[in-house]
């Protein structure tokens, strides 16, 4: 890299906020060393040997850092198996031993670049080799179960590479990069995922480029980073409702992706990119001890960042909010105009036999804030075989309209055909996409039962309208809206449960300070279209719900005909 200016106040920063981090559990999780995990252990010897090494720590040289380093190198040997892997929930695991391995790797690099190593240093870099040395035949031909475990494995690979090159262990990470890095069109890898991308395969990448020279795995990064940027939200999370892993359920944290943006803002010398970084850098530091430690491997993170688009310091960048954006193998779309933001999901996956990990099922198809007023989560239960609440199985954009739709089937069953028929009365136990039982469903005539729902979304100067479609059985829905806690509502009445209301007339709003969203309008209440939400019996049955929490209204209805309902945010004057 060229000579560039030094970013010395964020340098400082991540040292001082590093220093807290480290500070905080020595004086209240120090002696717990002995009951963590593998991974969580070499995380905080990877902090402690971070701040030990840091000319800018307060915890420069500190020889009372010693013992809890000791200890930390103590569980991680008790805890590597015969095999040379660690166990956790996944027993003798080469990828989730990678996860401990990369920061290995980074702590034995980050003590032999320290400037005149004393004794403490040269017993945890003798201790962290002989953790590699034992590890490495099992990790190359180790096998991996979700799809960033191949880059987390071979990150972990790569680095050890570089520092005891083997023939074999190149040849095992080329096996892996030949099936191809599982990028969507639209930007997003397979598991479209923040919490994977941010944790797993853009750093993994990363490592992977820098410590063999593939500087064409870097273009996966910057396009997945740029896929980020209308995603991010005012409140410092970034959107996650279209993943396909537990982070779909969550409101995650946007600070992660700080280190991500920062290097390829610096390296490629990207404005939008310097403008997200910038942006990141306003909110509290992930893992700052770790950032510190790569702050010193990767001179790109020191850099100071190219010069990036004026923003108002309250407000998103305009990089990071454009008027529309949109994620088009996740069905996800974004609007923002008049102060409003509204976010539409479509893009859920088949749910045959049932959900599970791995598949995009949150069933949330609107989010709408205004200002501080945020509708988190708007679904559709219906009750109709208790097959759950609308999930679109397809999205299409028609104009200004975006169209998401679902076609339901449930069947009633004839007697067996003579042919059929078995004098035992036992026979194939089959699923038939809502029950399973040992009963030769394909084998019988069946009596279908169809339920069809279209739901035609148009979003523009703040305000968001859906016609909802029904067709075929006649039975009850429920519109649930729920808020993030915090606000005040109007127009509404209690419906049951603390914390539930039900809109049966005109129009409702919901109002945190002056920000202000409008909802409407409301539906007679009517005993047989109960104000609840039902996830369905694949979640029931075993006690599990995918309720969303928060403030909830209800507007209740019958499947006939088309429904329309509007979102409208504004600002009360004054």
């Amino acid at each position: 890299m060229q000579t560039a200016t030094t970013d010395t106040a964020f340098l400082e920063r991540v040292a001082a906020e590093a220093d807290r981090e480290v500070a905080a559990f020595l004086a209240t999780h120090d002696d717990d060393v002995r009951a963590l995990a593998h991974r969580p252990a070499m995380a905080r010897l990877l902090a402690l040997a971070a701040v030990f090494t840091e000319p800018g720590s307060g915890f420069r040289r500190q020889e009372s850092l010693a013992a809890a380093m000791r200890r930390c190198l103590d569980r991680l040997e008790v805890l590597q198996g015969p095999t040379g892997l660690f166990d956790g929930t996944n027993l003798s695991s080469p990828p989730d031993s990678a996860f401990t391995l990369n920061d290995v790797c980074l702590t034995v690099r980050l003590v032999r670049g320290t400037e005149t190593p004393d004794a403490l240093l040269a017993e945890v870099d003798q201790r962290l080799e002989a953790i590699i040395a034992r590890s490495v035949d099992a990790m190359v031909s180790g096998g991996v179960h979700t799809p960033n475990h191949r880059w987390e494995l071979s990150a972990a690979l790569a680095q050890i590479n570089a520092l005891h090159p083997r023939q074999d262990i190149a040849a095992r990470i080329e096996q892996w990069l030949a099936e191809g890095i599982d990028q969507l069109p639209d930007g997003m890898y397979s598991e479209r995922s923040p919490l994977y991308a941010t944790a797993v395969t853009n750093p993994s990448l990363l490592t992977i480029a820098d410590a063999t020279d593939r500087a064409d795995l870097l273009d996966h990064v910057r396009r997945n980073l740029a896929a980020f940027l209308p995603w991010f939200n005012a409140d410092g999370t970034v959107e996650s409702v279209f993943s396909r892993r537990q982070d779909q359920w969550m409101q995650f944290g946007a600070a992660p992706f700080l280190p991500l943006y920062r290097r390829l803002a610096a390296q490629d010398g990207r404005a939008d990119f310097a403008a997200a970084a910038a942006w990141l850098a306003r909110l509290s530091l992930h893992e700052p001890a770790k950032l510190l430690a790569l702050t010193r491997l990767d001179p790109w993170l020191a850099v100071a960042l190219p010069a990036a688009p004026p923003s108002d310091a309250t407000a998103l960048p305009a990089p990071l909010a454009p008027a529309e954006a949109a994620l088009g193998n996740c069905g996800a779309y974004r609007f923002r105009a008049a102060g409003s933001v509204a976010t539409v999901f479509g893009g859920c996956d088949p749910l045959v036999p049932g959900v599970g990990s791995g598949l995009a099922t949150n069933p949330t198809l609107l989010r709408f804030g205004h200002g501080a007023a945020v509708l988190s989560d708007l679904r559709l239960p219906r009750s109709f075989f208790d097959l759950g609440p609308f999930r679109s199985q397809d999205t299409v954009r028609q104009g200004g309209a975006l169209v998401l739709s679902e076609q339901l089937e449930a069947n009633f069953y004839q007697p067996l055909p003579p042919a059929k028929q078995r004098p035992d009365g036992i026979y194939a136990l089959e699923h038939e996409g809502r029950f399973s039982a040992g009963m030769e469903f394909s084998a019988r005539a069946a009596d279908v039962h169809r339920l069809g729902t279209e739901i035609r979304i148009q979003a523009a100067d703040g305000q968001v309208s859906l016609d909802i479609d029904f067709e075929g059985t006649h039975t009850a829905f429920a519109l649930e809206l729920t808020f993030q806690p915090g606000g005040v509502l109007d127009g509404v009445e209690p419906a049951g449960a603390p914390g539930t209301y039900q809109l049966v007339s005109g129009t409702g709003t919901y109002r945190v300070g002056a920000d202000v969203i409008e909802f409407g309008p409301g539906l007679p209440a009517d005993p047989d279209s109960p104000a609840a939400y039902n996830p369905g019996e694949s979640y029931r049955y075993l006690g599990g719900t995918n309720a969303a929490a928060g403030t909830k209204v209800y507007i209740t209805g019958r499947t006939r005909g088309r429904q329309r309902f509007t979102l409208r945010g504004y600002t009360q004057p004054g």
